[in-house]
């Protein structure tokens, strides 16, 4: 029987090359000074990348949050208007620096707490206090309003962060006649002289009559005290039409409540680092910035940016 033959073994790659003029073989590699010239350069890109990518990533944030915002409202008044019902959507800023678990938060800027209830049955609660000397806070709290025992929450409380509300229609505004940012100003229907200013952060004209406590049951006057005191309030009645019960709930001159539904209402974004935003723009041609208005009629909402 014969034997098959032994197979070559695999040629050594370490052994050098006996063919006539082959040079030595040497292990490729690289040397300490190329790794540290590779690192070099990664650590200056790196150093060009970061602010750049913070600046992306703070504009990305921003926005999200402003759809937050727009979707907050188109919830309220899909609610109103399944249920047949008046539904309330609180808006309150507060210092950013604090810890959202601080019982009451402190005012100040860089974060927005956002709150959404409805009325349990489907009323009014409060109509019969409307356009009366007697709408005070007195009987606002004591009839049970203000702590929110009349309504009921539809959403969880919504937080944001580094976001600041601002009042664009101020006097160190100037609003623009071109560009992204032109839009109707938020006043009356019909218009009354002198105009009111219906943005959200004008707190001097919008501070609403049917202010509420959160969360429900806590008292803005009593105890427990709650976390957060709603005084800048829009309202959706059952046919999603949005107004903002214009009055004082403590009383005083201004404690008659004012009951209409204007042309638009503006919610004035801009961001925000920490507890510190840059005030009013300047010009609202540029950067980052939002208006949100609300349609009065309809309850609409459209977004104006640069």
């Amino acid at each position: 029987m014969l034997e098959s033959p032994p197979l070559p073994s695999p040629p050594d790659r370490d052994a050098p090359d006996a063919s006539p003029g082959a040079r030595p073989h040497r292990r490729s590699g690289f040397t300490l000074v190329e790794l540290l010239v590779v690192v070099g350069v990664i650590v200056i890109m790196m150093s060009l990348a970061i602010p750049a990518f913070n600046s992306i990533r703070g504009g990305t944030d921003f926005t999200s949050e402003v759809y937050s915002v727009t979707g907050a409202i188109a919830e309220a008044r899909a609610y109103a208007m399944a249920n047949n019902t008046f539904v309330l959507m609180g808006i309150q800023e507060v210092n950013g620096t604090q810890s959202t678990s601080t019982s009451p938060q402190l005012s100040g800027t860089g974060r927005i707490a956002i709150a959404i209830i409805a009325s349990k049955d489907g009323t009014r609660p409060y109509q019969t206090l409307l356009n009366t000397p007697a709408f005070t806070g007195l009987n606002w709290f004591t009839s049970g309003y203000g702590s929110g025992t009349a309504f009921t929450a539809i959403s969880k409380l919504i937080t944001l962060t580094n976001i600041h509300l601002v009042d664009l229609q101020s006097a160190t505004s100037t609003t623009p006649t071109t560009g992204g940012m032109v839009r109707p100003f938020p006043t009356d229907y019909p218009p009354t002289w002198p105009a009111k200013d219906y943005d959200v952060a004008n707190t001097g004209q919008c501070t609403a009559a049917n202010c509420f406590a959160w969360p429900l049951g806590s008292s803005p006057n009593g105890t427990p005290t709650p976390q957060y005191t709603f005084i800048q309030v829009i309202e959706f009645d059952p046919e999603g039409s949005a107004r903002i019960i214009v009055g004082n709930p403590n009383g005083g001159e201004n404690s008659v409540a004012q009951d209409s539904i204007p042309y638009y209402i503006e919610i004035g974004l801009q961001p925000a680092f920490g507890s510190t935003a840059n005030g009013p723009p300047a010009d609202e041609t540029k950067g980052q910035i939002t208006a949100i208005q609300i349609d009065g009629m309809t309850g609409a909402t459209r977004t104006y940016r640069p």
